[in-house]
């Protein structure tokens, strides 16, 4: 697997687990705080830590602290994410016989962001997400913090050039909505989700760039009454993307 030689630490319960359920990464060594009592969700951590024979380290609480103040009394030592390819996704939605359903973010900075939105992709049954390169936050154990774990199971993709890689997706059939409030953009509810889609969630500060916008099929706007006129980027994202699970009939019975 790409990326062995750099080790991070996750923490907080729930980022660990997940990554011990998900089996994605190489995974060094467990790290428990001393005193932490061993029930409810740091007990199965323990169980699949056993089970992948992975190495337990005990430790003071301050060498945990010193990685992050909100850790759980919990870390894991790991490889760093493991990417796929943009051609990865798209073979998972074709074993699972699905339409493709694609996040693609151009150029967020807040990890919070990113963890937020890969969360609610992940829920509502994206088969992946594409960020790119440069200018713009990686899966850091920020974000698997941000995405309560979740980014363990989804798949990414970064790339070089995000234009590039919708124009790849458009060319394979995928359908490219930008999330945009501008006067040119349709209320998400008059618009068909239930489409091969690419949903792109623009940068906090200044939305989708002039190319990726250009690169778009259609843009999508979320309907505003109040007086302030924006949503926080992961909020306005995780609506569109159950707004796309319910199109697509998803909702459980």
């Amino acid at each position: 697997m790409a990326g062995q030689a750099v080790r991070e630490i996750l923490y907080g319960r729930q980022p660990v687990r997940e990554c011990l359920r998900a089996r994605r990464r190489h995974i060094h060594q467990l790290i428990l705080a001393e005193g932490v009592s061993e029930k409810g969700v740091v007990a199965e951590i323990l169980d699949l830590a056993a089970g992948l024979n992975i190495p337990l380290k005990r430790a003071p609480r301050s060498q945990l602290d010193r990685v992050a103040k909100v850790n759980q009394g919990v870390a894991l030592e790991v490889a760093s994410y493991p990417y796929v390819q943009v051609e990865d996704i798209l073979a998972r939605a074709h074993r699972r016989a699905e339409q493709p359903f694609i996040l693609a973010t151009d150029h967020l900075q807040d990890p919070h962001n990113l963890g937020a939105l890969l969360r609610t992709a992940e829920v509502v049954g994206s088969h992946g997400a594409v960020i790119p390169i440069r200018r713009a936050v990686e899966v850091t154990p920020a974000v698997v913090s941000a995405s309560a774990g979740a980014s363990e199971h989804l798949w990414v993709a970064q790339v070089a050039n995000l234009v590039r890689a919708l124009e790849t997706l458009k060319a394979r059939g995928l359908w490219v909505a930008g999330l945009e409030r501008t006067p040119d953009a349709q209320p998400y509810r008059q618009v068909d989700l239930d489409l091969p889609l690419v949903l792109v969630v623009g940068a906090e500060d200044r939305g989708l760039s002039r190319l990726v916008r250009e690169t778009c099929d259609f843009l999508i706007r979320l309907p505003m009454r109040g007086r302030i006129e924006s949503l926080n980027a992961s909020v306005a994202g995780s609506i569109v993307l159950y707004a796309a699970m319910d199109a697509r009939g998803f909702w459980s019975e």
